[in-house]
């Protein structure tokens, strides 16, 4: 008895928040800045070149051995 008034308690100090959240509605999305937009845009791109810098890298470093 105790239990079940201290649980209807608590449920009636949580100001409203759900305990699960809505499966029905859709995540929020969040705007992105033109900056994130051209990285999402070029990110093959990217991926390229951070993988020809590491093998000009490799290729400086065998030179030097």
């Amino acid at each position: 008895m105790i239990r079940a008034m201290v649980v209807g308690w608590l449920l009636a100090l949580d100001g409203g928040v759900a305990l699960k959240p809505d499966a029905s509605a859709p995540p929020e999305k969040k705007a992105l800045s033109a900056e994130d937009l051209e990285v999402v845009k070029n990110l093959e791109l990217l991926e390229n070149m951070d993988s020809s810098s590491e093998l000009e890298l490799l290729q400086e470093l065998s030179l030097d051995r």
